[in-house]
């Protein structure tokens, strides 16, 4: 009898996010995310009791290193750097968006746990957008960004970028430089 294969929760959360984001929620299965991982089921079983169990970990990873990467911009960058890395944090963690949509789907008895990550969610996304409203105004009063400019459709289009449909095809970083050159340079050729 051959040694059973120890999985770490990096392995699983990596293989369980790609399948996610080519099948969503209903494409999870234990039985296709063991085939992927080379571990039997009964493994899997091991580490989480359902499919819900895991997705709700995934989801409460997915928010912790969104959370984690936000706090560590320095305040020592200049506000309108801040929010170029922002931007680019919210683009590499746009799966986060879709975390309540997933709650939703869950046929989990764990209900509550999915309400309160939730609720966990909603409340850092509003942290980080006051902390990003903030940045934009501090880039106006040191004149780094007009001040003529809505300070709240700024935000908008670094908050929402998480929604427009090209992060795949241009890919993060590209992105992220070709809207924050939009953002800073507009599109006039001068």
């Amino acid at each position: 009898m051959g040694r059973k294969r120890i999985l770490s929760e990096d392995e699983i959360m990596k293989v369980t996010g790609e399948v996610l984001r080519q099948e969503g929620i209903n494409g999870v299965h234990f039985k296709k995310l063991s085939a992927m991982l080379d571990v039997s089921r009964s493994t899997l079983y091991e580490y989480y009791k359902n499919k819900d169990d895991l997705i709700l970990a995934y989801m409460k990873r997915m928010m912790d290193e969104m959370k984690r990467k936000v706090h560590s911009i320095s305040m020592e960058e200049a506000p309108n750097h801040r929010l170029y890395l922002l931007l680019q944090i919210l683009l590499e963690h746009a799966e986060t968006y879709h975390i309540d949509q997933m709650i939703r789907e869950l046929q989990t008895s764990e209900k509550n746990l999915a309400m309160f990550y939730r609720t966990e969610l909603h409340k850092d996304l509003m942290e980080t957008y006051d902390m990003m409203m903030n940045w934009i105004e501090e880039a106006k009063l040191q004149k780094v960004w007009k001040t003529d400019v809505s300070s709240e459709l700024i935000g908008d289009m670094i908050f929402h970028s998480i929604l427009f449909s090209n992060r795949k095809k241009l890919g993060v970083t590209s992105m992220a430089e070709q809207l924050f050159e939009l953002i800073e340079n507009g599109l006039a050729n001068k």
